[in-house]
């Protein structure tokens, strides 16, 4: 590998796995497979960081001296997906530029004009598919919009309820509150 250190295509790689990780935890439960993706990617490129940096400070040769400040560039990027993970950060804004949106697609469907069956749409940052609105006996009217994420199965949602709260023992997998009359839950896959 030529160029820079630690080079071009190290850091489109360390970008491109830093945006799919925070892609994958900006939903309601984070996906486990981040965990794997973390383990099979971010691993090996730390390791490759390492090795180019050993070899650059012993001055082997097609590894040329570079400033500090540039090899730190990989770090600082990991270090900031890692706390943008564990602070619920990704999360947060999707959802925060998301909410409108969501809440008038989910207004929608209670009206009646605009529930797809299993077609998907975007609501707000979200691809949402099957949207259910949720009625019955002692059960306030909402809407369960399940998010569609490639490549990863819907295994999460969102629960709109403007006047209460969803039944625990719907969605007995996860069921986080939100803010308002949001809610965020997990599906069959468990985790």
């Amino acid at each position: 590998m030529t160029g820079t250190p630690p080079g071009r295509w190290f850091l489109a790689a360390v970008g491109v796995a830093a945006f799919l990780n925070l892609s994958w935890s900006s939903v309601p439960f984070p996906y486990f497979e981040g965990t794997v993706f973390g383990f099979f990617v971010w691993i090996p490129l730390g390791l490759y960081w390492l090795v180019r940096l050993l070899m650059a400070l012993a001055g082997r040769a097609g590894t040329p001296r570079a400033e500090p400040s540039r090899w730190l560039l990989a770090p600082f990027v990991v270090l900031c997906v890692w706390a943008a993970i564990h602070l619920d950060v990704s999360f947060s804004a999707r959802f925060a530029l998301s909410r409108s949106g969501m809440e008038q697609y989910a207004k929608g469907v209670l009206a009646g004009g605009e529930r797809t069956g299993l077609d998907c749409a975007w609501a707000g940052l979200y691809r949402v598919c099957g949207p259910d609105v949720i009625e019955g006996e002692g059960i306030p009217r909402g809407v369960r919009l399940d998010l569609v994420d490639w490549p990863f199965a819907s295994t999460r949602c969102f629960v709109w309820m403007p006047e209460g709260r969803p039944r625990p023992e719907d969605h007995e997998y996860g069921l986080r509150h939100l803010t308002g009359p949001w809610w965020g839950c997990r599906n069959w896959d468990g985790w």
